[in-house]
């Protein structure tokens, strides 16, 4: 009745082991999964640390170096129609703070070209020159990589007019120590960060799979049997996990329930017509026995009468079997088989196929009424057609039992607003009020006189809840009894499945 898995088998200790140790780990993901984010967050840090640094110690020491420009440019004048510049101690003494460093610098007029300093000197700057606007940029010279700063401005006097550009640079030594000081700084406080971050994530691994642990170990505790719900407190991220085994324990619950019930049912079922059949041939064996060379024909009109009961209780019981085997199939579908849109017409035409000549033997005429040509609903075709064979072989076998007159069983489908009806209508000796709400109940029979197992009515009933559709008895005029089912509609906007 369930499906199960061809290479399912008991492992041992080893091999569950080893199982295990081949098994992905979720907490190993977990740790990973943080470890690389903190990483790449970590570099990503450290590489804007390291550019900030050289753009802080760059800061810093251009201050210094523009205030030495600032001196040199204060001390150019033009002296008799030329410029000349008196270095101040004082320029090359702000600098002097980064006493690893070299300085060079040159002074020159456009129109009277090289005054004083490193003539080779570069004095282009890599922008477009503005007057009184002062640059800093990063140029190699005599083999190291040297911080310049540069201004150009007009001096005037009122017999000429020059223009003096002012280049002062000093190595970038006491920058990158400066810069590589706050980066390693700097690092340390990410990695110390990272470390801890790490340290954190580990333990909320723990953390985080302790309910999954709880969960393991609440069902390993559990007694064999033990089918109950879960009932610890989990958070929400493992409340779906908790539900969703609850709500699979309690299926499989139901389907032991239902195994429970079918091995009743089937033990119920046999045990009966297995004993008449034994009283049967015992029966046949002492009529035998009792006079072995009779030839009277009473003893072989009573022998044979004997050995047609064991034929009977014979297809009494393959019948019997035969319910089972149907209701064991209509169980595992019920459990396995999502309804789907079907028509309701072809299950119920194929039904009356088959019980019509069972009626016609039994005196019992046997009719379909519809006038429909599409009903559409929600369903299982095999369940419904096995519905449809119990409800008319229970109305063909209690029609069948008023043997002077002809009667009828008709089915009939029609259709109203919201739902399909389907109507099983025999003109019998009708069924007690007192005993309708009985009826579906396993093993009931209102009748033991006639052949019957008292389990048809109540696999109907469980297709009808299993389709959510209505099932109900009323009284057919003038005799008579009427099931009546009520399915609901297909509607096709509300998607298909």
């Amino acid at each position: 009745m369930w499906q199960k898995s061809l290479n399912h088998q008991n492992l041992s200790e080893e091999e569950e082991q080893s199982a295990l140790r081949k098994a992905p780990s979720l907490r190993f993901r977990f740790i990973l999964t943080g470890f690389l984010v903190i990483g790449v967050i970590a570099s990503l840090a450290i590489n804007l640390i390291f550019d900030y640094s050289q753009k802080l110690a760059d800061l810093s020491y251009d201050r210094l170096l523009r205030s030495a420009l600032l001196q040199m440019d204060e001390n150019v004048g033009l002296m008799r129609n030329e410029v000349s510049i008196d270095i101040p101690w004082s320029a090359f003494a702000t600098l002097a703070q980064a006493d690893e460093d070299r300085v060079f610098y040159k002074v020159e007029s456009l129109e009277q070209g090289f005054i004083t300093g490193y003539q080779d000197l570069n004095s282009e700057p890599p922008q477009p020159p503005v007057l009184d606007q002062m640059q800093f940029y990063n140029q190699e010279y005599s083999g190291e990589m040297v911080r310049f700063a540069w201004i150009q401005r007009h001096l005037t006097d009122p017999e000429t007019a020059k223009t003096v550009r002012i280049v002062l640079g000093q190595t970038r030594l006491s920058r990158e120590e400066m810069a590589s000081s706050i980066t390693q700084k700097a690092v340390e406080v990410v990695v110390f960060i990272a470390l801890v971050a790490i340290t954190l994530i580990i333990i909320g691994s723990h953390l985080v799979l302790r309910p999954l642990h709880r969960i393991e170990r609440a069902l390993e505790e559990r007694a064999m049997g033990d089918l109950t719900p879960i009932e610890i407190n989990t958070p929400k991220e493992t409340h779906h996990l908790k539900v969703a085994i609850n709500h699979f324990m309690a299926r499989l619950q139901t389907n032991l329930e239902q195994l429970e019930n079918y091995t009743a049912d089937a033990a119920h079922q046999l045990r009966t017509p297995l004993a008449s059949l034994k009283a049967l041939a015992e029966n046949a064996r002492d009529i035998t026995s009792a006079d072995p060379h009779s030839t009277d024909l009473d003893s072989s009109e009573r022998q044979y009468q004997a050995l047609d009961n064991i034929v009977k209780q014979c297809d009494a019981l393959s019948q019997t079997v035969t319910l089972l085997l149907n209701q064991a199939v209509v169980s595992h579908r019920l459990q396995t088989h999502r309804l789907e849109p079907i028509d309701l017409l072809p299950p119920i035409t194929a039904s009356c196929r088959e019980q019509a000549v069972t009626a016609l033997h039994k005196g019992v005429r046997l009719s379909f009424d519809c006038d429909l040509k599409e009903t559409m609903i929600l369903g299982d075709a095999f369940s419904i057609q096995q519905m449809m064979q119990n409800l008319i072989e229970n109305a063909v076998r209690y029609s069948a039992l008023d043997a002077q007159n002809d009667t009828e069983v008709i089915v009939q489908v029609s259709e109203f607003e919201r739902f399909y009806r389907i109507k099983v209508i025999d003109y019998g000796d009708g069924i007690p009020d007192l005993e309708k709400e009985r009826v579906f109940e396993r093993f009931y029979r209102g009748r033991y006189d006639i052949a019957g197992s008292g389990v048809g009515l109540a696999m109907v009933k469980d297709i009808v809840d299993h389709h959510s559709a209505r099932i109900e008895i009323v009284d057919t005029e003038p005799k008579g009894t009427t099931f009546q089912v009520d399915f609901a509609k297909f509607q096709y906007h509300e998607g298909v499945l």
